[in-house]
């Protein structure tokens, strides 16, 4: 059964997958050797990062200092974000504080919850240009 205390914890990712609803396609935004580590906290704090397994080197010795595609390529690689969580039902809704993604900051993401053993599947659906595509992430834990 799906509780808060259920997904208290750190839990690795297996994979993230998308898929487009109109032709069932599925690509995998990061690889499907993509690494991954989602954090929920009994006290209602959370932490998601995700990253593509092998990542572009920069061209200086920070980022600062490194030119502006190296730090525009580096950055289309990494997604993380932070915030407060919370459990409705089957949904879980992280209220995004901080992201490396500045339109993230501020908004609720909502994701469907289903846990089965050591396996938490999150899914979200998405609609861009009149398309919907359906994100899952599938996540162990350690």
């Amino acid at each position: 059964m799906l509780t808060a205390q259920s997904l208290v914890g750190a839990w690795t990712l297996l994979e993230w997958q998308v898929e487009s609803a109109e032709s069932g396609r599925i690509a995998w935004p990061f690889g499907r050797d993509a690494e991954g580590l989602i954090v929920y906290s009994a006290n209602g704090w959370m932490s998601a990062t995700l990253s593509e397994r092998t990542r572009s080197a920069l061209s200086a010795a920070s980022m600062r200092q490194a030119d502006e595609a190296t730090r525009a390529r580096v950055a289309t690689e990494y997604l993380a974000y932070s915030g407060r969580w919370s459990l409705e039902g089957e949904t879980v809704v992280h209220r995004v504080m901080l992201s490396l993604n500045p339109v993230l900051i501020g908004t609720e993401q909502r994701r469907r919850a289903e846990l089965a053993g050591s396996e938490l599947t999150l899914s979200a659906s998405e609609t861009d240009a009149g398309k919907t595509r359906i994100h899952r992430l599938r996540w162990l834990r350690p």
